[in-house]
């Protein structure tokens, strides 16, 4: 009976000491990084009221008048607060180097961002909400013949647009130089109460 009840103290004492301890750590901080509402790589400060909006992006590319792709992606954002979003992944190509003792180029294997980054920051204005926004679309292309890499395309629209509220705004329409396709960026915004 006396062992038990020594375990128990001990147990007890143990416990204590742990919560005193945990108690003189300073304080954890936050995984999350703080937004600045302050600063905006848009130039704009704000001092405005918190309003929440629920952007909807629709992404649209077409070789001459077919559709060949359309993404959507949504982001839910605060007025007057840069916002971001990507998506993305890895795509592997070959890459020959070439040796300066006159060897046979090594083959190796190199990789490449391609997806969709999207930046902007909205806030209000007298006819709608305003968008400012940055939007990167990358990808990558089958090899041509006689070529083991692919063909990277790039593509970036900036815009400042006043949006409708419910409806679809198209905010840029760019043509790649290279070939006849076209993109086409619609912003839908609801705001939440």
């Amino acid at each position: 009976m006396k062992a038990k009840s020594g375990i128990l103290v001990v147990i007890l004492f143990l416990f204590t000491e742990a919560h005193a301890l945990q108690a003189q750590q300073p304080a954890a901080k936050t995984p999350f990084p703080q937004r600045s509402v302050s600063s905006s790589p848009f130039g704009e400060s704000s001092s405005q009221p918190e309003i929440y909006y629920r952007l909807d992006f629709a992404i649209r590319e077409t070789d001459g008048e077919k559709l060949v792709d359309k993404r959507n992606y949504s982001l839910w954002v605060q007025s007057g607060v840069d916002e971001n979003m990507s998506a993305g992944s890895e795509v592997p190509y070959p890459s020959s180097s070439y040796q300066t003792s006159g060897a046979a180029p090594a083959k190796s294997i190199n990789y490449r961002s391609v997806g969709v980054s999207i930046l902007c920051h909205i806030k209000e204005g007298d006819d709608g909400p305003i968008i400012d926004m940055r939007i990167n679309i990358s990808d990558a292309l089958p090899p041509e013949k006689g070529s083991d890499a692919p063909a990277f395309r790039n593509v970036t629209l900036n815009s400042r647009t006043v949006l409708s509220l419910g409806k679809p705004t198209t905010v840029g329409i760019v043509e790649d130089p290279g070939s006849r396709h076209r993109y086409q960026v619609d912003v839908t915004a609801t705001k939440l109460k």
